[in-house]
């Protein structure tokens, strides 16, 4: 499904009131997205067909189930927190999903979020450190609020960021062997990467309180900074239940070397973090970048850059990391 015929879609959002609608497609990715300016009100808004680009993208969170959970968690923190997040619009008859079908015997959810006024975070942005220092701080403030909150519901409607989706991800991996992509022995690094990464993760040492609710996607087109210099987070489309330190893990890939302890300092305030918590941070780099390996491994586009990238991921990243050098200042 390449996009929703303009009819169609003005049909649905006639649901929320928009009768008079400028539709903008965005991009398709793990969702298809629009920008909808009501013309009449000249209100704009994000509206999400929660429908991947690939199947293996496909998970929890496009379920019935899982959309709410998500729209549900962007209410609350519009009521309880002064976060920048993209607040839910419902429709007409007070629901916050509408749904298309677009075969016969399936269907696919919808949702409308209000707009947010401002750029995305752009690599040159790291050369300021008042806002690198913003950035940390305001990821910090995030987690406090998730570890306020409950996970059951979450845990059952949402993805769960632990050793077996980073199994299935190196299923989705392996594809890449059998396509012709990259090699059998660059695979095994991979392997033994994950391995050494769950060892740390999964051992003696785990601790409960690592875990709960994170953003799940913080690469720099889900960080927006507004007209204020305020950093907001957006697109909340993968937060599920995982160790905090992917989040961090994540947003320390976005800065740059140089900035790279700005974002960690401000992150962990006067909490001393420790080389071990380096280590998982680290971990979790790789983590993130192989994710997106997996997940584009349907998508013909995108492999001439994995078939460049992935032996330099090996050479450069992996194998210094299975030896027990530090690649934190690496990326």
């Amino acid at each position: 499904m390449a996009s929703i015929h303009d009819s169609e879609l003005k049909r649905i959002l006639q649901e929320y009131g928009i009768n008079a609608p400028q539709i903008s497609l965005i991009r398709h990715n793990e969702n298809l997205t629009y920008k909808i300016i009501d013309t009449s009100l000249q209100h704009s808004y994000l509206f999400r067909v929660h429908h991947p680009i690939t199947k293996n993208m496909e998970g929890l969170q496009h379920t019935k189930e899982g959309v709410h959970c998500e729209l549900a968690l962007l209410q609350d923190m519009t009521e309880e927190t002064d976060l920048i997040v993209q607040e839910p619009v419902q429709t007409h008859s007070s629901q916050l999903i509408t749904k298309y079908s677009f075969i016969a015997d399936q269907s696919i959810y919808c949702s409308l979020l209000k707009w947010i006024e401002g750029r995305n975070l752009q690599r040159e942005d790291f050369s300021n450190r008042e806002l690198v220092t913003k950035l940390g701080v305001q990821l910090a403030h995030l987690h406090k609020y998730f570890k306020g909150l409950i996970h059951n519901d979450i845990t059952q409607s949402r993805p769960h960021y632990g050793r077996n989706k980073n199994e299935n991800m190196l299923a989705h991996i392996y594809k890449g062997v059998e396509k012709g992509l990259f090699r059998g022995h660059e695979y095994d690094i991979i392997v033994q990467t994950v391995e050494l990464i769950h060892s740390r993760l999964f051992g003696n040492k785990e601790n409960a309180d690592d875990w709960g609710i994170i953003h799940g996607d913080l690469n720099m087109g889900n960080i927006l900074v507004t007209e204020k210099e305020e950093i907001a987070f957006i697109d909340f489309g993968l937060f599920g239940y995982g160790h905090y330190l992917l989040d961090v893990a994540m947003g320390a890939l976005n800065t740059t070397p140089e900035t790279r302890d700005i974002f960690l300092k401000a992150y962990f305030g006067n909490t001393t973090y420790s080389k071990d918590i380096l280590l998982i941070v680290e971990g979790f780099m790789l983590i993130s970048i192989m994710g997106y390996y997996a997940n584009q491994m349907e998508n013909e586009e995108v492999h001439p850059w994995i078939r460049e990238r992935m032996p330099l991921l090996c050479k450069l990243h992996c194998k210094p990391f299975l030896n027990g050098e530090s690649i934190l200042y690496n990326f």
